[in-house]
């Protein structure tokens, strides 16, 4: 093969296929003018190979198994030539069976690797199939998945209609094509992954290349491979069928068969927890250290998550947690969440678990997709779906590794979702906290419509099939701050559904209002001036609130006429610390608040975001204030309004109208307007709480 280049080292690191983990290496290698992309994860632990995948799409496909698997293994993708990073040939003659095989033996010989696993996904079983069989000294272990030993030759292959249609109308086909990889119900997220990562590519590289594939036939490798070798295929798979898995069964009469039963195609997409651990099981993982501890002398634990998506959840979870310990004092509690939300626990004497070193940020997914003032929170969770799965690996991580008497989660998503998708991990009792239920449109068309009742039928359906997954579900209010709107067409009203579904703690502050109603007093413990006028405009712990934060510094000077004694105090929060604002007399800007409520509590009026945590310790406080949610925000446009409707505090105004001019004249109206506040309860921790305690014991102390 002769001397391989280095490889050239990747720098955009936007083009990385994986938002939840960076590579440890990657690069190309050429081979007779074609580079081949590669990318090496994690440094440390067994080689496990990812062959190449079919070139209508590339390795980022498998983005909810490799930032899992590099924890226990030296992973290696590679693009197939075609697709992803690695180079387009134009020429048929560049696109053959022979090629690709000796594209991955470029990478594998230039990556050193002697002894490695390797996975063999759809067709590219075959290229793992090959190599088992040609170096079985080099193979320890064999998992194709989905796959096949033969690609039939095309017959007519200038006028087979398949090809044609990829050629001439490549949409259509990777519609249909991905329609038919994913069968499952509910699979409209990898659907259109499928469909974004096909776009990478064209119809007329993708028919050369399956031509390239056909008339290979792996029988007789097959039946000489030695290796330990797992195949996965699921029944409903309808590209390469259940049966064609069957035979390469019997070819390799050592293997072991995972049947995936109603699954389709891409289990490693739709299906990664069990993919994930059956991988990690079969080939191996280095030993860990273990301590098994006898059941009776284990202290009783519970492991709390909390959202990390702004502080108001975790402020509220710490809240209960006293209450908790209240009602079980030899409770002991670790926290499961990352920062901003680590910081304050911290702060707060909370000891948060090691293994969240491992979790993926939430805030800096949805910080990456806002505009001004513009944050589609539907479009933030339908795609945080690396983030989820990646989160609850880890989560499944330790619920193996350790005991746990109780799983508290506040708006744990991932872990209510896989938990629901794969039952059987469900260990000890779980409890649901949120304080909205259901996702709903806001922008007007009828994809949006759709996809939100398709995700809210999925949850109805999981809570319907198996309700003893939550063993407590509470919302964090009262009926009637529940919308009264369908979660979609032929599907329940959510007012309804949530009365049968959750148990209502009403609101749930982290202080008691009678303990800051002496504002003197507060303003002397903050540092600021009795005499002066305070506001305080603060938009939460990500960057999302720069826009309104400028505009809000923009409205100073004219209010600063009309109030000398006016003192604007911008809470940033730690990401918008080095942003410039202007330096006035009177404008002060912080970086970060322990807690904020106190300041709250403290000042005249607020311009707030629309997040309801900061506005309800508003309402509690009976301060005014001018809330301003953000554009396409369905939480704060629609769930949050209500609410604040229902409390007396109607006060929402559209970033989009206003001006620092329309601002400042609003404000001060609004400063010398009496509040009429439905009052909010101060016992909502407590009865929470309660509910939680239900569930750890059945004393009567706690009921």
């Amino acid at each position: 093969m002769g001397e391989l280049p280095e490889a050239g080292r990747v720098l955009d690191p936007a083009a990385y296929p994986f938002e939840t983990v960076r590579p440890t290496s990657d690069g190309f290698v050429e081979r007779d003018g074609v580079r081949t992309y590669y990318a090496v994860w994690g440094d440390a632990g067994p080689a496990l190979v990812f062959a190449p995948i079919y070139q209508v799409v590339d390795m980022r496909f498998l983005k909810a198994t490799v930032p899992y698997l590099l924890r226990y293994f030296r992973v290696v993708t590679i693009d197939l030539r075609g697709s992803g990073r690695s180079d387009r040939p134009t020429e048929p003659a560049d696109y053959s069976f022979d090629h690709y095989y000796a594209d991955m033996l470029a990478v594998l010989d230039h990556l050193q690797l002697e002894r490695l696993a390797i996975v063999g996904i759809s067709a590219c079983a075959m290229l793992a199939i090959r190599l088992a069989a040609e170096q079985p000294d080099r193979v320890s272990h064999l998992i194709p998945v989905g796959g096949e030993f033969e690609w039939r030759p095309f017959d007519t292959p200038e006028t087979n209609p398949y090809l044609v249609r990829m050629r001439e109308d490549y949409s259509d086909h990777l519609d249909e094509f991905f329609n038919r990889l994913f069968k499952e119900a509910h699979s409209t997220k990898q659907y259109e992954d499928a469909m974004l990562y096909g776009w990478s590519t064209t119809g007329d590289i993708v028919a050369m290349a399956s031509l390239g594939w056909s008339g290979s036939n792996l029988a007789e490798q097959a039946a000489r491979v030695t290796s330990p070798t797992l195949i996965i295929h699921g029944t409903l798979d309808k590209h390469i069928s259940y049966e064609a898995g069957r035979e390469l069964h019997k070819l390799i009469p050592h293997s072991r068969f995972l049947t995936i039963e109603d699954g389709a195609h891409g289990p490693y997409a739709r299906d990664p927890v069990i993919f994930n651990h059956a991988i990690r099981d079969f080939v191996g993982a280095p030993p860990r250290e273990r301590t098994w501890r006898r059941a009776m002398s284990r202290p009783r634990r519970a492991l709390f998550l909390s959202s990390p998506i702004g502080l108001g959840h975790v402020q509220r979870d710490v809240a209960i947690a006293r209450e908790l310990r209240k009602l079980e004092p030899d409770l002991a509690i670790d926290w499961f969440t990352v920062n901003p939300a680590t910081a304050y626990l911290e702060r707060e004497g909370e000891k948060v678990h090691p293994i969240t070193r491992y979790l993926a940020n939430e805030s800096h997914h949805f910080e990456d997709i806002a505009g001004e003032h513009d944050l589609s929170a539907f479009y933030g969770l339908r795609t945080m779906d690396e983030i989820m799965i990646n989160n609850f690996m880890t989560f499944s991580d330790l619920m193996e590794a350790e005991h746990f008497d109780l799983i508290i989660g506040d708006e744990a998503w991932d872990v209510d979702y896989y938990y629901h998708e794969n039952p059987e991990l469900k260990r000890q009792p779980f409890v649901f906290l949120t304080d909205f239920v259901g996702l709903l449109p806001v922008e007007g068309n009828d994809r949006e419509a759709f996809l939100c009742a398709d995700r809210n039928a999925d949850d109805i359906e999981h809570v319907g099939r198996f309700p003893y997954i939550r063993d407590a579900a509470i919302f964090i209010g009262n009926p009637d701050d529940v919308v009264e709107d369908r979660f979609g067409p032929d599907l329940p009203f959510i007012r309804e559904w949530t009365d049968q579904n959750f148990r209502y703690s009403g609101y749930t502050l982290p202080f008691n209002p009678a303990d800051l109603g002496d504002q003197g007093a507060l303003r002397a413990k903050l540092g600021y001036k009795q005499d002066e006028t305070l506001i305080i405009a603060a938009v939460g712990g990500t960057s999302v609130g720069s826009h309104l934060l400028h505009k809000i510094a923009s409205a100073f000077p004219y209010m600063k006429r009309q109030v000398p004694n006016l003192h604007l105090v911008l809470v940033t929060g730690p990401r918008l610390a080095n942003e410039p604002f202007p330096d006035l007399p009177g404008l002060e800007v912080k970086a970060y608040v322990h807690n904020l409520y106190e300041h709250l509590a403290a000042c005249d009026l607020a311009l707030v975001q629309g997040g309801l945590s900061t506005c309800m310790e508003l309402v509690a406080n009976r301060k005014p204030f001018l809330n301003f949610p953000l554009q396409r925000h369905f939480e704060q446009l629609i769930h949050v309004q209500r609410r604040l409707r229902n409390y007396g505090a109607d006060c929402a105004l559209t970033y989009g109208e206003v001006t620092a001019e329309s601002i400042a004249e609003r404000a001060l109206t609004t400063l010398h307007t009496p509040v009429n506040y439905r009052p909010v309860e101060t016992d909502g921790a407590a009865r929470a709480a309660r509910i939680i305690a239900r569930v750890l014991s059945d004393r009567a102390a706690v009921r």
